[in-house]
């Protein structure tokens, strides 16, 4: 049995990969959560410096209290496919 998950994801309004993320997590029937930024807003531009990130999107996996950093579209597709392995 696949365990639904919960995602949050900071994108851009213009950006593919982000639309491909939040494309595979409806497909999985997984949850998510999306926070649209510009590219030059504060918030995104202190994530990409606190994870050493420069790409959008950012996506987070949602454990209770937790947020664990998956990383970008690629790196989602690579963990979903672990995660079904489990």
């Amino acid at each position: 049995m696949i365990t639904k998950r919960t995602f949050y994801l900071y994108a851009t309004a213009k950006c593919p990969y982000c639309f491909k993320a939040k494309a595979l997590l409806t497909k999985k029937k997984h949850k998510f959560i999306t926070m649209e930024l510009d590219w030059e807003h504060e918030t995104l531009r202190r994530l990409k410096e606190e994870m050493d990130w420069p790409t959008v999107p950012m996506i987070f996996e949602i454990e209770g209290r937790d947020h664990k950093f998956v990383g970008g579209y690629d790196d989602l597709v690579t963990y979903l496919k672990g995660k079904e392995n489990e």
